[in-house]
């Protein structure tokens, strides 16, 4: 069976659960409905909705409202709030959307890095900012340690964005490397949500020997996939359960092929990411470089690196969670006012061609770059391109209207609350991000 006979059969009977006559919300998503992948990508695309929703609200302003004032600002939040309660996938494009979810999710679960990899560039033509890569990629719940490392990746080297190859030569290696010493409880803990997609749509918990043997074939697992294939001819099976897996992963580890012969997973203790994890030219994650290679065999292994750096980090998610240390904090406690160099790899922002009738004298990004100057002040070169991009969802107009009235401020207390109201909040900005806190500490340098 293909990942697309899986997704498709998933499709069929989810479209007998939840037939097209109706619009969708995200309480209609059951867990015991609708495999947690899918449900994680369509809540995650209503949420990109929702931008998109508020990007073209602020685009169709105009100088005849004062939308400014207080009241209007305070009616433009319950608005937004409002719509954010009642995201719905149309009736007409439900069957679609699901379809589209479905064999994306599924695809995911077994090819994961080349699956990011078209998805993030599916419309670009050459490097992506990262905060846009970082976006995307949550689409995809299961394997956080891939965003992980590609947000590892991006602080190390202080990248703006990423272009396709050193995206996937970043999530390659850490694929490989992640998972390189797991024993069977950890392989099954992987696969999980595979057996539960698997589960919703054939009504077996049961996974294909051919997407298993495709999914350990990405991760560099030979003898696993020899393994497996050795039971489809012995066996004449053509598919697995998670018992069968695990003595089939077991006797792999061991060479013991009996078939009932089991070994308890070792109870490795989950670690945060190390601290003095560095990247390597190439755009990988390699173990600290005070590390010899002759003791790389006794190193902690990447996975135990990796696995739960999304629990140590801030996230949108687990912002609230006072007992870590915001990312923002460590920026201010570091020297982060020194300029920026532009990501040369990035999209330049080049003026356009002169169809608009203005003369080069009045070029509305040399007026930008004034206004820039004005506001972050001389000494900081600001990543004109991250912030559209991360903070205003491409929305260069915006940018402009909230450095507007930031040059116009006089004091931090009415900045922050610029920032707050007409950037993080409609924008559902993570405040924790690398564009927010070099946006944030910028301006509040100026007053300071």
């Amino acid at each position: 069976m293909s990942t697309r006979s899986l997704a498709d059969a998933l499709s069929e009977r989810l479209l007998d659960a939840f037939p097209a006559d109706r619009a969708y919300t995200k309480t209609d998503w059951t867990a015991d409905a609708m495999p947690a992948p899918l449900r994680h990508y369509l809540s995650h695309l209503l949420r990109h909705h929702h931008r998109r929703e508020t990007r073209q609200l602020r685009r169709a302003r105009t100088d005849w409202v004062d939308y400014d004032h207080p009241e209007m600002e305070d009616a433009t939040h319950a608005f937004l709030d409002a719509a954010e309660q009642h995201l719905q996938v149309p009736r007409g494009q439900w069957t679609d959307t699901l379809r589209t979810a479905a064999r994306r999710t599924t695809n995911y679960l077994v090819r994961p890095v080349p699956t990011l990899s078209a998805f993030v560039f599916e419309d670009a033509a050459g490097a992506v900012p990262v905060p846009q890569v970082q976006w995307r990629m949550r689409f995809f719940g299961p394997y956080a340690y891939l965003r992980n490392a590609v947000q590892a990746s991006a602080e190390k080297q202080d990248r703006d964005a990423f272009s396709p190859d050193a995206f996937e030569r970043v999530l390659r290696r850490v694929d490989e490397r992640i998972t390189a010493d797991f024993e069977a409880g950890r392989w099954l803990d992987l696969l999980d949500p595979l057996f539960e997609t698997a589960r919703c749509a054939t009504g077996r918990t049961q996974v294909p020997l051919s997407l298993l043997r495709t999914f350990f074939e990405e991760k560099n697992a030979a003898p696993l996939v020899e393994r497996l294939t050795t039971h489809e001819r012995t066996e004449d099976a053509n598919a697995v359960s998670p018992d069968t897996l695990q003595r089939l992963l077991d006797t792999a580890s061991t060479g013991d092929v009996s078939p009932n012969h089991t070994t308890e997973p070792r109870d490795v203790p989950d670690a945060p990411l190390d601290p003095d994890l560095h990247t390597s030219a190439d755009g990988a994650s390699d173990p600290s470089p005070n590390a010899s290679s002759e003791a790389a065999p006794e190193a902690t292994p990447m996975w135990k690196q990796f696995e739960q750096h999304a629990g140590q980090r801030r996230t949108e998610t687990d912002a609230s969670d006072d007992d870590a240390q915001p990312l923002w904090a460590q920026f201010q406690q570091s020297p982060s006012d020194k300029p920026v160099e532009p990501d040369t790899s990035s999209p330049t922002d080049a003026p356009s061609s002169s169809s608009d009738g203005r003369s080069p004298v009045s070029n509305p990004d040399d007026d930008l770059s004034a206004l820039e100057q004005a506001v972050f002040g001389p000494s900081h070169t600001p990543k004109r391109e991250v912030y559209v991009e991360a903070l205003f969802d491409g929305d260069r107009d915006a940018y402009r209207d909230v450095l507007k009235r930031l040059r116009t401020t006089e004091s931090w207390s009415d900045a922050s609350q610029i920032i707050s109201g007409d950037v993080f909040r409609p924008y559902q900005v993570n405040i924790y991000s690398d564009a927010a806190v070099h946006f944030t500490n910028a301006i509040e340098a100026t007053f300071r």
